[in-house]
């Protein structure tokens, strides 16, 4: 019986115990899934980045994506700074499995330094606009805003859609000289714009709504 029993215990020992249910595969899978979600948010930062940098240039006649900088700037660095601290844990032990991740990120963060400078260029050089008429149909406004012209700052006025993100805009007056903003800005036709300057002089503005530009500008005589 003693006998019969040590090749039975000998047996027991050197078999190798399976683990329970998959659990060996399920560990192996955890890694990859993180790694496919860090993947994935790198791509939808790099898709961002690509998406905003030509939206700034834009933004001088879509005026609405003047405030997409606002915006797209913290996001983009809280998740890069999130995607940077994220990564040790994607099970990334060699430094050749280092090399694809460490290049995509890099390649998403990139856009966001040129996007930097043209917020930085572009934010600080007009102020706020002040709306000073609406249109009649309610489509329109015109708005004042200061430029910054080397040693003067000029007063404009501008004419703005009053719709969506992809609203437009365009110059309908800039002074030549530093002066105030005009007295006044009115719609006097549904396409028609007045503006009577800091001297009082009246110049007037039809505008082509359809591609939305001036389409003639009478200005004063004197």
């Amino acid at each position: 019986m003693h006998e019969l029993g040590r090749p039975l215990a000998k047996q027991t020992t050197d078999e190798t115990i399976p683990a329970p249910n998959g659990q060996g595969h399920a560990t192996e899978r955890v890694p990859w899934l993180r790694r496919i979600v860090w993947l994935l948010a790198v791509a939808a930062l790099l898709t961002t980045d690509l998406a905003a940098v030509p939206a700034i240039y834009q933004s001088d006649r879509f005026y609405r994506f003047q405030e997409i900088p606002g915006w797209a700037l913290p996001v983009c660095w809280i998740t890069t700074a999130a995607l940077l601290v994220l990564a040790p844990r994607m099970g990334w032990r060699r430094i050749r499995d280092w090399l694809v991740p460490a290049a995509v990120l890099a390649l998403a963060v990139l856009p966001v330094l040129p996007l930097m400078m043209i917020w930085a260029i572009l934010g600080s050089s007009d102020s706020k606009p002040v709306v000073v008429a609406v249109s009649s149909d309610g489509r329109y406004d015109a708005v004042t805003h200061d430029l910054d012209a080397m040693i003067d700052t000029l007063c404009a006025v501008r004419l703005r859609e009053r719709g969506g993100l992809f609203s437009r805009q365009t110059d309908v007056w800039t002074p030549r000289e530093s002066e105030p903003c005009p007295k006044h800005v009115s719609f006097t036709g549904k396409d028609t714009i007045s503006v009577i300057d800091a001297r009082g002089r009246e110049l007037t503005a039809h505008f082509d709504a359809d591609r939305m530009e001036v389409a003639q500008l009478v200005q004063p005589t004197s």
